[in-house]
């Protein structure tokens, strides 16, 4: 096999086999680069004023370890800048986030650094996606800031991130088994103290109960609820106070409360701090449990993914980890294997299961030239593959890290809810205060029962409820969406899909697949159907046009194969020719390319123009006619049926003549059918809708609909479609299915209902529960057990998009 030299990218260092892209260096040089991203990428480094870093030896990729913001260079995290024209998006990992409130904090800060231009965060994974101008803002002062907050950043990796959720999980465990325990032996302490209230205990027994609650308490308080604790002193380090206050208020003010009685003769009440951390500890560890069910989306795709490959080489093959496949490196793969990453059959032919990647139920026959994604299965025979991307860049991978995406966008829901949230803490401490000081100065009631009364209004209110209402849903969506072959870019997509009215779609490459097939075969008199089928079958066996594809393909479909030809002649734009084993000349192509032959054709039989037409000649005579038409898209009459019955108004918009875009519009059961617009008046139609106040969806794959991809409300493309359509795209379709846009709209229809429900129980339950405190009826521990349900029952509430599955 003839392959190119090997060369080595001067920004990433892979070495590779394709045609490189070649610059000039400040000191006269040439530097090469494997793709255009990582020529991005080097002007970014050196207009940032960062060049030295080409200088270093030592420019492999870390291996992420401990966080200790020193332990990284910032060689090092430059390798995991991903250019986005004049700025570059950094993904980080941080531990530490315990509450959406921790997400508030971090947004809020990083926002406030100068060059950062955006900063989302996924509560349900930790991860932060910033995008940033790298010539006023350093990857190390991003982490310095994080730091700053006492959080803990690295570099985003997914082994890391699950090494990470399995270590908080672990450790909350630990916590919770152990604040468990003390707790019941606490309480066996609290029952003899309450007997004794009620009929009477010696003042020795009294009191050394109450310094043995003390001793079992306090690891429960300080260490169990440490969390807490420690969210508590970033919340007033940064003046952003969040639940984490309230909750180490609560704790704390029981257990200071009980010390001080303890010491004057008082009542203690020691059991309500310990169980105040206790319920809120089983609340984290429910919380985190469906958080991880409904990140089980996004968690398939990462398992799909193969951690080996196994590498060719002269000396023979090896197994390598999947990171180190670099572009241009061969590999095979063996049957019932996964392909580890995007890549290229070089040799052999096979099966590949692509319901990964396209959904597709059936296995489809693959050859040399054939491009495959990675997280397919090779299900019939051994093939080798040329990798055409880093694993980090796989198909598997750049979906997982949308999916991430759209999971820290916030719809504008979320930033009402985030904008109470952040004063609300405030006017719940004040609150808890003012209701102390009037039963004390106005009521007359006791220290104890007044200061049990503001202990309750502390934790029945703790915002967590509110601050999950909106993520936990986006969370759910995103994840069901993403296994049913749906990819949202964000919360807010989820909002503007849940509110259109209007649906264009484009119809070659969206409507249609975009390749030709054969609707209808005549034969003319003289001419046997079975001698001009096979005739031009292996005529057209030896062109590549897409209208020659279809033709074999459909006589393969009638039984019959090509023979060999000689003598071919393919004329560009106008037809073929060549000569059959017995020696008749066979000619396929347009009208005028038969009649520049000579041959007479029957206008008789000419067809209405929405088909494409293919003549067949043997010998001088005129034997058959293809027609030939645009093959709609699965899912495309269904789609549309679906749409109309929830009052969408759909329209098909196309380049392509008026005719045949009609004919299409007529199959689907479109109403409204435009053809011959140009990519402008693609957008003044979008535009003239928006005028209308129509909220538009439009559906397109092509550069031509990309002005009007960008000016919709919310734009859609398949997953097959052009690169700049897809950058352009809202929604992306995995599938290749158009029933999957009806689901799409469904389900953001859902998600909407889920938020609303869960923002009005977050709102009623806090109308209802505070006055409850306030009166003395709750009290403290009835508080943190309402507290925790009901942050559940939102979480709940948002797990049940996991189950949808409504296909339109």
């Amino acid at each position: 096999m003839n392959m190119s030299p090997e060369q080595v990218c001067s920004h990433c260092g892979i070495s590779f086999r394709w045609k490189a892209i070649i610059d000039i260096a400040a000191d006269g040089s040439n530097v090469v680069f494997c793709c255009r991203g990582c020529h991005g990428a080097y002007h970014l480094i050196c207009a940032a004023g960062l060049d030295s870093f080409y200088l270093r030896s030592d420019r492999a990729v870390p291996t992420v370890g401990e966080a200790d913001v020193s332990r990284y260079t910032e060689a090092e995290l430059l390798k995991h800048l991903v250019p986005e024209g004049d700025v570059c998006r950094f993904d980080i990992l941080i531990h530490g986030i315990t509450c959406p409130s921790c997400v508030w904090l971090l947004e809020r800060m990083m926002t406030r650094m100068t060059g950062v231009e955006s900063v989302s965060i996924s509560y349900s994974g930790g991860i932060a996606s910033l995008r940033f101008d790298p010539a006023q803002v350093t990857p190390l002062e991003l982490f310095s800031v994080i730091t700053s907050l006492g959080y803990t950043p690295r570099p985003y990796s997914a082994d890391q991130s699950e090494k990470d959720a399995k270590r908080e999980r672990d450790d909350l465990l630990l916590r919770f088994g152990t604040a468990l325990f003390l707790t019941m032996q606490l309480m066996a302490y609290s029952y003899a103290l309450y007997a004794g209230y009620f009929q009477g205990i010696d003042g020795a027994m009294k009191q050394l109960l109450q310094y043995v609650s003390l001793l079992v308490t306090t690891p429960v308080v300080f260490y169990s609820g440490w969390p807490f604790l420690a969210g508590a002193w970033r919340s007033i380090k940064t003046a952003a106070p969040g639940m984490d206050l309230l909750i180490a208020l609560g704790a704390l003010s029981a257990w200071l409360y009980s010390v001080w009685a303890l010491f004057t003769g008082q009542e203690t009440y020691f059991e309500s701090a310990a169980m105040i951390v206790t319920f809120i500890l089983i609340g984290r560890l429910l919380e985190i449990s469906v958080r991880r069910k409904a990140m089980s989306g996004i968690s398939s795709l990462y398992a799909a993914a193969p951690q080996r490959a196994t590498l060719v080489e002269e000396e023979g093959d090896r197994t390598i980890e999947v990171d180190a496949v670099r572009p241009g490196d061969l590999l095979l793969v063996r049957q019932g294997e996964r392909f580890p990453v995007d890549c290229l059959i070089v040799e052999g032919a096979t099966e590949v299961d692509q319901s990964l990647a396209t959904g597709e139920s059936q296995p489809v026959l693959l050859t040399t030239g054939d491009e495959v994604r990675s997280g397919c299965v090779n299900v019939a025979a051994p093939v080798t593959v040329q990798a055409l991307r880093p694993a980090g860049q796989s198909y598997l991978m750049r979906v997982a890290a949308l999916v991430q995406m759209a999971q820290a966008g916030k719809p504008i829901l979320q930033k009402l809810a985030d904008r109470v949230s952040g004063w609300f803490v405030l006017a719940v401490i004040f609150l808890a205060l003012l209701v102390a000081a009037v039963r004390l100065l106005l009521l007359g009631d006791s220290t104890g029962t007044a200061f049990m009364a503001a202990l309750s209004i502390i934790l029945i209110a703790c915002p967590c409820a509110m601050g999950l209402a909106v993520p936990a849903a986006v969370l759910a969506a995103c994840s069901r969406s993403a296994t049913l072959g749906i990819i949202l870019r964000g919360g807010d997509v989820i909002e503007r899909l849940a509110s259109i009215n209007s649906v264009l779609f484009d119809k070659t490459g969206t409507v249609t697949c975009g390749l030709p097939g054969v609707v209808q075969f005549d034969t003319y008199p003289g001419h046997a159907g079975t001698c001009v089928l096979q005739s031009a079958a292996t005529v057209e066996e030896l062109a590549s046009h897409p209208l020659a594809r279809a033709i074999v393909g459909y006589a393969a479909e009638q039984g019959y194969r090509p023979e060999s030809c000689r003598d071919f002649c393919s004329i560009p734009g106008r037809g073929i020719s060549g000569v059959l084993p017995d020696g008749r000349r066979v000619l396929c192509g347009s009208l005028d390319f038969l009649q520049e032959q000579g041959i007479v054709a029957d206008l008789d039989q000419q067809h209405d123009g929405s088909a494409s037409a293919v003549l067949v000649a043997i010998d001088g005579e005129l034997a058959g006619r293809f027609l030939l038409v645009d093959q709609l898209r699965k899912g495309a009459g269904d789609v549309m049926s679906a749409l109309v019955a929830v009052n969408m108004s759909i329209a098909l918009i196309s380049g392509d003549h008026q005719l045949t875009v009609e004919r299409i519009a007529a199959e689907t059961g479109i109403a409204v059918a435009r053809g011959a617009m140009t990519p402008n008046q693609k957008l003044e139609y979008v535009t003239e809708l928006h005028e209308q106040g129509r909220r538009v969806l439009m559906v397109g794959d092509g550069i031509n609909d990309a002005p009007a991809l960008a000016a919709a409300t919310v734009s859609c493309s398949l997953s097959d479609s052009s690169d700049i359509a897809l950058e352009n795209a809202d929604v992306i379709i995995s599938e290749n299915n158009l029933m999957r846009i009806a689901t799409a709209y469904h389900i953001s229809r859902a998600t909407m209902t889920i938020i609303k429900q869960n923002l009005a129980w977050a709102f009623v339950y806090n109308i209802v529960g505070i006055p409850l405190a306030m009166a003395g009826i709750l009290t403290p521990v009835y508080a943190a057990v309402a507290m925790t349900a009901s942050s559940l029952l939102v979480s709940l509430n948002s797990l049940r998009l996991m189950r949808f599955n409504r296909h339109g």
